[in-house]
Parts: structure tokens; C-alpha cells; sequence
């Protein structure tokens, strides 16, 4: 059960463990048990200014304070706090605005009139100058069990990918989007990408939501497709956020998808009213990689799919229609367009290029993980 802190931390013995968390790992993890476990209860600060080593990569203050907190939502023993140093002196030299921030924070949240606090700390400056500035008592940590840092971390998260704690870790997670007009593999290449890099996948919610609906791509009204973005969003939000991922995911479609499908089945009235909700889904989608099939295999129906635009030309206008919707929303350099090589393969194998272009995804998506990562996947 999650623990929404109304009431101060009330006991008498108070640890503070403070940081930037950029992200937070199971060192600093293991720290704040220790804190918690040693006291009556641990105060967390999370600290950073705009332009810091966490807003450089997309973690603001505010989304690790956020996530700080979803990480200790079951803790009733530690309250996480955010201290904003825009208006204090970089460090080293901010130290005594700092502090007294710092101490504001332990007045407002720590209830007991003659607490004890402990700073518990892991770096010898921060240890003597809290020694000297302060009359709290000053516990070094030692780190030696878990040699761990945040900056390993943002270098190479899928070489660390089991020390960063659950919920920083849908910030580090490689998303990749497999996209393309129906009936051209899209589905099975997903299940296949996933399964050859043991990772974790989602597939179209739109075929299952046709199927518990008992209806055909035809007969979709306004009110379906608001289901379709949602639920996809929803889905693909999820298993990036599950157990199961482990710095790699794959998605069959997105909300860029449905955008593109209503603009085709709904007039225009309607998908103007739809297109704002679409677009703040859209802007809250990461993705890596954007990988784009063409339409080369042949149409088959599936007992759900519009017969009406299964002819090859209405199929490569709507992979086109793809490709620009990605453009439009400055995803263009996140985008390859997978062809592979299947014209020169022996003929009667590999006719219309399912397998070639598995293996130019598997080298798009090892090479990107070397160079963003210096990782080399199997």
C-alpha cells in the first residue's frame, strides 16, 4: 500500500541522506535503508538546479523529486524533500545557503522538538565540511559493497541496467517503435527483434480491441479511436515501466499510428477534436528508434482489416503518410526506413524480405547501442 506523507517524520532520532540522483541507484539505496534502519526515520533531499548533470540528460529536479518519491511510496519511515539550488552558489561555494535551506527542510518535516539528526554521507568533503559547519552528528559511508556511480550509469545504462532503481529506470530504457501500413509483417518482426534480445514487447491494441469489440476497421467511430490512442499509450507505458524490461523495448505501433489511421477513417471535424489529446500523447512517447516497413509483402485479410485499401498504391500512401508524421514531429533522425536486402537473395527463399529485413533491424538497433553506449549486444 502507498503511504501519501501528511504528517512530519515524528521521531526523536533523525538520519538525512541527500543527493542528486541522476539517477538514484541501488548504492543509494542501500544507504537510505541503512539510514532508515539505524534512526527513526530518514529524511531523503534531492537537490539539483536547471542545467544540472541530471537536466542535461532529461532528468529535471522536479522528475527525480517525483520519482524519488514513487520509490519510497511504501516507506513510512522515509520522506523524500526537494531542495531547489537555482539561486544558490554552484558548488563548492554554496555550501552555508546551502545548508540552511537544508536545515529549513529538517525543521518543516521533522516533528520532534529535541531530535537528533545524522547526516549519512558517502564523499570525505561533504563529510568535513557538514563536521564543521554543523554539530549533527556525521556518519561516513562505506560504498565498498556496491562500487556503483550515477555517471557509470548515464554512460552505459544497459551495462548497469540491474543497479538503477526501478522507477528512473523508463528514463534509461532504449525504446524502439516498429511501424508500418497493415499486413506487411510489422507484428511478427516485433515478437522476433524482442525475443532475439530477450526483451520485453507490445503488439497493436487496436487488432485486440477489434477483436473483444467484434468490429472491422470499417465500422471504427470517433469514440473508438480515443480507446485506441489511450489504450496503446497505455500498453506500450506499462511493460516499459514492468519487471520485465531490461534496457530494451519494442512496440507494434504507437500513438502516431492511430493519429494517422483517424485522419484516414474520420472526417475532419472529428479528428480535429481528437488531435489534441493525440498530439500531448505523442510528446510524452519516448522513442530511440523508429523503425519503418514498407509495404512489400502481400495484403492479407485477417477477417478485421479495411479490403477497401489493400491495393498497393493506397498502401504506400499511407507508408508515406507514416514517414511524414514521424517528420512532423521532429523524430526524423530517430527514423530508418528497413528495406533489406532480399532482391539478392537465391531465388525462392526469403521471396518478399521478412528475413532481411529482421537482420538490417538487429543491425540498426546493435549498432545504435554501441555507439550511444559502447555496449555490444549479442
Amino acid at each position: 500500500m502507498s503511504v501519501l506523507f501528511t504528517e512530519k517524520l515524528t521521531g526523536k532520532h533523525i538520519g538525512v541522506f541527500f543527493g542528486t540522483f541522476a539517477p538514484a541507484h541501488l548504492g543509494h539505496y542501500q544507504n537510505i535503508i541503512q539510514a532508515k534502519r539505524e534512526t527513526d526515520g530518514c529524511l531523503v533531499i534531492v537537490s539539483g538546479y536547471p542545467g544540472d548533470r541530471g537536466d542535461l540528460i532529461g532528468l529535471s529536479l522536479q522528475k527525480r523529486f517525483r520519482y524519488m518519491r514513487e520509490l519510497f511510496a511504501e516507506e513510512e519511515n522515509v520522506y523524500v524533500v526537494c531542495l531547489d539550488e537555482t539561486n544558490i552558489a554552484r558548488y563548492p561555494d554554496g555550501w552555508t545557503d546551502w545548508l540552511v535551506q537544508a536545515q529549513n527542510l529538517i525543521a518543516q518535516t521533522c516533528a520532534h522538538p529535541e531530535k537528533k539528526i545524522s547526516w549519512y554521507v558517502g564523499e570525505t568533503e561533504y563529510a568535513n565540511e557538514l563536521t564543521k559547519r554543523t554539530k549533527d552528528e556525521v556518519r561516513f559511508l562505506d560504498r565498498t559493497d556496491l562500487p556503483i556511480s550515477a555517471t557509470e550509469i548515464r554512460k552505459q545504462p544497459l551495462a548497469h541496467w540491474n543497479y538503477i532503481t526501478r522507477p528512473f529506470r523508463r528514463h534509461f530504457s532504449t525504446n524502439i517503435l516498429v511501424m508500418g501500413s497493415a499486413s506487411n509483417g510489422k507484428t511478427t518482426l516485433v515478437r522476433d527483434l524482442a525475443r532475439s534480445f530477450g526483451a520485453p514487447f507490445t503488439l497493436e491494441y487496436a487488432r485486440q480491441y477489434e477483436e473483444e469489440s467484434n468490429i472491422r476497421d470499417e465500422e471504427l467511430r470517433a469514440h473508438d479511436f480515443h480507446y485506441l490512442a489511450s489504450g496503446m499509450f497505455e500498453s506500450n507505458r506499462k511493460t516499459i515501466q514492468s519487471a520485465a524490461n531490461n534496457g530494451l523495448f519494442f512496440a507494434d505501433t504507437d500513438v502516431m499510428v492511430t493519429k494517422v489511421y483517424t485522419e484516414h477513417y474520420l472526417d475532419k471535424e472529428h479528428y480535429d477534436i481528437l488531435t489534441p489529446t493525440y498530439d500531448l500523447l505523442i510528446q510524452r512517447q519516448k522513442w530511440d528508434l523508429i523503425l519503418v516497413i514498407p509495404p512489400f509483402s502481400p495484403y492479407v485479410n485477417d477477417g478485421t482489416r479495411d479490403m477497401g485499401y489493400s491495393d498497393i498504391e493506397s498502401r504506400w500512401r499511407m507508408h508515406m503518410r507514416f514517414v511524414e508524421e514521424v517528420k512532423n514531429n521532429g523524430l526524423e533522425d530517430k527514423m530508418h526506413i528497413v528495406y533489406g536486402d532480399y532482391r539478392t537473395q537465391k531465388p525462392g527463399y526469403d521471396e518478399f524480405g521478412f528475413y532481411s529485413r529482421y537482420e538490417e533491424c538487429r543491425k540498426i538497433i546493435k549498432k545504435y547501442i554501441k555507439e550511444n553506449q559502447n555496449v555490444d549486444l549479442v
